[in-house]
């Protein structure tokens, strides 16, 4: 048995994959979705499904308040759950988890990392001190703080933290394959060369700040785009046949390179998996008609609800065009309808252009993709 279910999380991801084989069964979460996530849809979900109250690894793909509140959320129930002598809801063995401070190599906490950046060395006024302070919260509502009371509520209970990693989730170009029960994980990413890119991004902004006219939008503009898109753990999770292809808000760019470089394309030039999570919640600016070529997939799973335009109308162009050659009717599952949706839907026939569009109903917690 395998399955995948795709929770509802909004403009978000949250994910639980399940594995058994024999006696031996497998449960994997990856990310939490963004506030009520985890009240309105993964704890019922967790209550549904038969996992053994047992979460054998829980993974944070990247720093955003999108993937992350409501894993703080889940540990946080567990902890009071704990205090209160409850039986937990779910019991937790390992965390994968890259944060701030260490992807950025800085010893402050982040709170007090982004608001020395604001700080003036002249006198402000009090109007000017309640802007910086409402700037320096909207930027640590991203997740750069959440990320760093995760790692302290994990080591409060006790679970471990990158136990297979020396310290960061991050690869040389080179796929690192980990066993998992039965399940193979191999990452993809972030690699080194673009975590170094990431810090010589920060420290060129850090260093010309000063020059810059509008230091918040220009900043944010960075978390949005710069540290997601360069910093998502990427993984190809392999169960006996079956292959399913995790990408956080990573780039489509270097899912392909990374793929190439360690001979995991075909005669071809592409891959083929079972489940594709489409990247960045289905945003054009991560993946493009190349990627979805060269990663061609049973169902493609995109998780938004029409913030920042997600899904946008080049993504579902892209996979209902691609791969013309599989005769096999493509899944496409989504988690809301938005207006793109529907453009796609009728100007795109279903029988017609040979694929199936699943969305999630409003009520229900998750859908299944049973493998």
């Amino acid at each position: 048995m395998l399955n995948l279910h795709v929770l509802q999380a909004e403009y978000g991801d949250c994910f639980i994959l399940e594995s058994k084989q024999g006696k031996e069964s497998t449960a994997v979460l990856i990310d939490g979705g963004p506030y009520q996530t985890f009240q309105k849809h993964l704890k019922p979900t967790f209550q549904k499904l038969p996992t053994n109250r047992k979460l054998d690894l829980v993974v944070l793909s990247h720093i955003d308040n999108d993937h992350i509140i409501g894993l703080l959320d889940l540990l946080d129930e567990i902890k009071n759950q704990r205090e209160k002598g409850i039986k937990e809801l779910v019991k937790v063995c390992e965390l994968w988890h890259n944060s701030f401070n260490d992807i950025l190599q800085i010893d402050a906490e982040p709170y007090l990392f982004f608001k020395n950046i604001f700080v003036n060395e002249n006198l402000i006024s009090k109007k000017e001190e309640e802007k910086n302070q409402q700037i320096i919260s909207s930027i640590i509502m991203k997740g750069f703080q959440q990320g760093k009371d995760l790692a302290l509520l994990a080591i409060t209970l006790k679970i471990s933290i990158n136990s297979r990693f020396n310290k960061l989730i991050v690869i040389d170009e080179i796929v690192k394959s980990i066993r998992l029960k039965n399940i193979t994980i191999r990452i993809l990413g972030p690699t080194r060369k673009n975590l170094e890119k990431l810090r010589e991004e920060w420290k060129d902004w850090l260093t010309k700040k000063k020059q810059i006219q509008n230091v918040e939008s220009d900043l944010l503009q960075i978390l949005d785009k710069s540290v997601p898109n360069l910093s998502s753990i990427m993984f190809l999770a392999e169960i006996k046949n079956k292959r399913i292809l995790f990408t956080g808000d990573g780039s489509g760019e270097d899912v392909i390179r990374i793929l190439s470089k360690n001979e995991m394309l075909d005669e071809r030039g592409k891959i083929h998996v079972n489940v594709l999570k489409v990247p960045h919640h289905g945003s054009d600016r991560n993946v493009s008609k190349e990627f979805f070529n060269t990663v061609n997939a049973d169902y493609y799973v995109i998780s938004a609800n029409g913030r920042d335009d997600n899904p946008s109308l080049g993504t579902l162009k892209w996979i209902i065009e691609c791969d013309h050659e599989n005769k096999n009717s493509k899944k496409i599952v989504l988690t809301n309808t938005t207006q793109n949706v529907l453009k796609t839907l009728g100007q795109y026939d279903q029988k017609k252009f040979n694929y199936e569009c699943t969305i999630l109903e409003k009520k229900r917690d998750f859908y299944t993709i049973n493998l």
